[in-house]
């Protein structure tokens, strides 16, 4: 009996024992789940407070650069994984080739809507209320990709024809590669045009940090997606470059999703008709860059196999420096013309757009000088590798330098284009953009012929020139002031020639690959040295780097 009671004793002592640990084991699995979903819960509200933070100009430019330079960090190592499985080969040629008309659909079209929304959107918001901004937004967007995707479902019905519009001097196998990459892009184009919309949309908010910050999963989803599917071929390029903007898209748009409701879409407002009225010549003026994209691409087709490629890898890299440097300075700056212009503060105006262009000299002109003994090592350092080979760096790096010529101009225009915008006239842009796709088409038949792809590059660096003078001049006879400081620019040019006089004895006396860097870092040391001298750093630029929102009072600084 007394064994029995034992036995039983233990048993129960063993099994409170055991079911003690697997209830304490349950309660800590179900509390490390609690702590996890909350600190996830933490982590998307964290999020969601940067996506609808809002920004000064100076934050903005800060936040967008820093954002930008880590996106196009990734950006290249996206474009060094396709140099490396496509070259500048036929593949290569046919993708890039198929985003000319399809890109140049998208552009002009989601360009000039874009461009003409954020002021109006601003004026409405202001003057209605958020609801009818809430309509505004709506019936813009739909109305825009209804016609996008009219044109998009034209090219995927008649791809080979729109490829002959585009390459006359396309072989039948280049022809028929092209015309199957345009088929497999008509997806993505719909996506990247609605990710356009979103970027004017958040930019009239102020929220300057959530495109870039969303931005930087778009590479990540191409790399991804090239590194699952570079085996089946050229089909792996419209893969990934239609995944990345459909995550984009479904972020944003999220975000958004208040302004892109379907039902809110609202007839015969006064607004949209006038959006209709001023885009109209809006699409040309949007369509200029592009333009002499296609231009280039179209003269470039009657040249060897890799000229477009060249062509494309070369703008990759200058884009890139317009991109972190050009770009988050106009996008900072427009929403502020925009509004200074409602109000007619033509002296804050004057001195918004002058700051602005400081900015884009300071940080862009000596990448232009530095482009000269630096192209040739960069485009090796950057694409060499597998089907990227030095007979492909020997076809990028010259244009490249002749690209790099009109970083700053580039974004010059972009910052001019958007005053005369701001007082409701793209007519001025569109009439002298017209005579630059002249100037770019006649110098093209200059150049062509002895500097082959360079010579295009470099036509189009000189038809920029052009648009940024006209559209100094234009301005000054218009507004009785000038937009921009011609002795902050000669300064900036001083510096930059000395920074490059600096590099090229480094250059020679410094062997092999390391004299790149040995150079760069001299030449920037050179440059601070110059800036300091001459006194054109730009003053309290780093301070406002805050993530946190800025009061209405202070948005304008």
């Amino acid at each position: 009996m007394e064994k029995t009671k034992k036995t039983m004793v233990t048993k129960l002592t063993l099994f409170l024992i055991f079911n003690t640990a697997v209830i304490r084991d349950k309660i800590h699995k179900r509390l490390k789940l609690y702590h996890f979903k909350v600190k996830k819960l933490k982590i998307k509200r964290k999020i969601g407070k940067l996506i609808h933070s809002k920004q000064s100009i100076s934050q903005a430019v800060v936040l967008i650069t820093s954002l930008t330079l880590l996106s196009k960090g990734f950006g290249f190592v996206r474009d060094m994984i396709v140099a490396y499985y496509f070259g500048t080969g036929k593949i290569m040629d046919a993708f890039v080739s198929s985003q000319t008309p399809l890109n140049f659909t998208s552009s002009v079209i989601m360009g000039a809507v874009a461009t003409v929304f954020i002021p109006l959107f601003i004026r409405v918001r202001k003057d209605k209320g958020e609801k009818e901004s809430e309509h505004f937004s709506a019936t813009v967007f739909y109305l825009s990709i209804l016609a996008i995707s009219s044109l998009v479902a034209l090219m995927f019905v008649f791809p080979t024809q729109a490829v002959k519009l585009f390459f006359p001097g396309f072989s039948s196998d280049r022809l028929y590669l092209t015309a199957k990459f345009i088929r497999w892009m008509s997806l993505a184009t719909l996506l990247t045009a609605t990710t356009g919309f979103l970027n004017s949309l958040l930019r009239s908010e102020r929220k300057f940090l959530a495109y870039p910050m969303v931005g930087l999963g778009f590479d990540f989803v191409v790399i991804g997606l090239l590194f699952a599917t570079h085996k089946i071929g050229a089909a792996s390029l419209a893969i990934a470059w239609t995944g990345g903007p459909l995550f984009m898209v479904m972020v944003l748009g999220f975000a958004e999703r208040r302004y892109l409701n379907p039902f809110k879409v609202k007839r015969r407002m006064p607004e949209v008709k006038e959006l209709l009225k001023m885009v109209a010549p809006m699409f040309f003026s949007s369509a200029f860059g592009m333009l002499n994209t296609i231009v280039d691409r179209t003269f470039a087709s009657t040249l060897n196999v890799g000229a477009i490629s060249a062509l494309m890898f070369a703008r990759r890299i200058s884009g890139a420096a317009t991109g972190v440097l050009g770009t988050p300075v106009m996008q900072a700056t427009y929403p502020s013309i925009s509004s200074y212009a409602v109000d007619e503060n033509m002296e804050s105006l004057s001195l918004t757009v002058k700051r602005a262009m400081k900015i884009l000299s300071f940080f862009l002109l000596p990448i232009s000088f530095a482009l000269f003994p630096l192209a040739k090592g960069l485009t090796g350092v950057i694409f060499q590798h597998g089907n990227f080979t030095y007979r492909s760096t020997l076809l990028t790096y010259p244009p490249l330098i002749a690209a790099g010529i009109s970083l700053f101009t580039t974004s010059y225009n972009g910052v001019l284009a958007r005053v005369f915008y701001s007082f409701k006239d793209s007519k001025t842009p569109m009439i002298y953009g017209i005579i630059g796709i002249g100037i770019n088409i006649s110098l093209n038949f200059l150049f062509i012929h002895p500097l082959k792809q360079t010579g295009l590059a470099l036509s189009t660096s000189l038809s920029s020139f052009y648009f940024t003078l006209v559209m100094l001049i234009s301005l000054r006879r218009r507004f009785k002031t000038w937009f921009f400081s011609a002795s902050y620019f000669i300064r900036v040019v001083i510096a930059s020639f000395v920074m490059v006089a600096g590099m090229y004895p480094i250059m020679f006396f410094v062997k092999g690959s390391v004299r790149y860097i040995v150079a760069t870092a001299v030449g920037g040391v050179i440059y601070l040295i110059m800036s300091k001298l001459l006194k054109i750093l730009p003053k309290r630029f780093w301070r406002y780097l805050k993530f946190k929102k800025v009061p209405s009072s202070d948005v304008e600084s």
